[in-house]
């Protein structure tokens, strides 16, 4: 596993720990040329039960090496309905982008979610 997906799961496990209504997280990737490069981001797509809808708006993040996590990120969080329109291809991510790997909250906390 890369750092940064070894950073990507940080970030994500974090998220999970102060976001009470996150049900899925999925890394968003790029070309392979671009994800490749150590200055790209982190890109997570956020599926949260307590957003409000405001369409496809990635938020973009410094890095924060104190807190384990040494690249930039960008965070797109969208409520579970806005989730089934980005998967039907209704909404619509930045061009170039695509759902990448689910992170599972069991996988990135460590526990079994029953």
């Amino acid at each position: 596993m890369s750092s940064k997906d070894e950073a990507a799961r940080n970030l994500a496990r974090k998220h999970y720990q102060v976001e009470d209504g996150l049900t899925r997280i999925f890394r968003i990737k790029g070309s392979a040329e671009v994800e490749v490069s150590e200055a790209e981001p982190i890109k997570l797509l956020e599926v949260n039960t307590t957003t409000v809808p405001s369409g496809v708006m990635p938020l973009n993040f410094g890095p924060a090496p104190a807190s384990g996590i040494p690249y930039p990120s960008v965070i797109v969080e969208v409520t579970p309905a806005e989730f089934e329109k980005i998967k039907a291809d209704e909404l619509k991510l930045p061009a170039g982008w695509k759902i990448g790997e689910e992170l599972p909250k069991s996988s990135v906390l460590g526990v079994d979610l029953i």
